[in-house]
């Protein structure tokens, strides 16, 4: 199995496992708000990431560090604008939008990284979107700021793709990785005391704690190395159109709690999956 093989199905078994991650994470919102999950969450992996990693973090942090802060405030920014998304419009407008990414990042990455732009990707691309816009069932009646930060969102998400692409293909990964962490821990931490009151409750509940260092482990330092490690080797556009499965893996092991598909929403599914296979 040749290095995009391995690319491809550890980004898909990580899209899985985010997908999976969704009923956790909504149990430990119960008690906590998200910047306080998010900055502990990333504090957490950071950490730990850094002693898994320390050679090479050494070695490599005087070439690498501002590339990984850069790409890490990027993804901070955008998960603060789809928090702020979801407080002002349904989740499936908010997962339909974050989905344009899809078609969004080509035209970064042709813009940012120089990567190849043909039809076929735009073309996949688009019915990738028109898929998720059936998956996602989303209604857009009443167009608000909810459904304009959604956009952002994925506009943030695509420029993280394409600055992925651009400085990865230079970089040690670990090195990346961990100041990508960095990045992200530093805007979480702000927006945690700018938007919410940061407390203790995680590391002083003996439970939460435990569920918050498992979505470090496993959601973050696990999944991001499969993401950075795919887009060391996979077009950009097929990153992208692989992310996108995230909802439905999501939708998938929901149903096994009572969830039901509709037949539209099926066919959204067949069409990504679709686009993916001729990607």
């Amino acid at each position: 199995m040749n290095h995009q093989e391995k690319s491809f199905f550890l980004l898909i078994f990580a899209v899985v496992i985010w997908g999976a991650s969704f009923l956790p994470t909504k149990w430990v919102l119960n008690y906590i708000n998200s910047y306080e999950l998010l900055f502990y969450r990333f504090l957490l992996a950071s950490i730990v990431f850094f002693f898994l990693v320390k050679n090479d973090i050494l070695k490599h942090y005087k070439n690498t560090y501002l590339y990984g802060l850069i790409t890490g405030f990027c993804m901070a920014f955008a998960f603060i604008f789809q928090t702020q998304a979801l407080s002002f419009t349904q989740s499936s407008n908010v997962a339909f939008l974050t989905g344009l990414e899809g078609i969004i990042a080509p035209f970064l990455c042709f813009f940012i990284s120089k990567a190849k732009l043909s039809f076929k990707i735009f073309f996949l691309a688009l019915l990738a979107c028109f898929g998720m816009f059936l998956f996602s069932d989303a209604n857009f009646d009443n167009f608000g700021k909810g459904e304009y930060l959604a956009i952002i969102c994925a506009v943030f998400f695509a420029l993280l793709v394409a600055l992925n692409d651009k400085f990865l293909k230079s970089n040690d990964l670990n090195t990346f990785i961990f100041f990508q962490f960095v990045g992200s821990t530093i805007m979480y931490l702000l927006s945690a005391l700018i938007f919410a009151d940061l407390s203790l409750t995680p590391i002083l509940n003996s439970k939460i704690f435990i569920l918050i260092l498992v979505s470090a482990l496993i959601f973050t330092i696990f999944c991001f190395f499969a993401q950075n490690y795919a887009q060391k080797h996979l077009h950009p556009s097929k990153v992208a159109l692989i992310l996108l499965l995230e909802p439905i893996s999501a939708g998938i092991l929901g149903s096994f709690y009572g969830e039901v598909f509709t037949i539209l929403q099926l066919l959204g599914a067949g069409l990504i999956l679709i686009a993916l296979a001729f990607s």
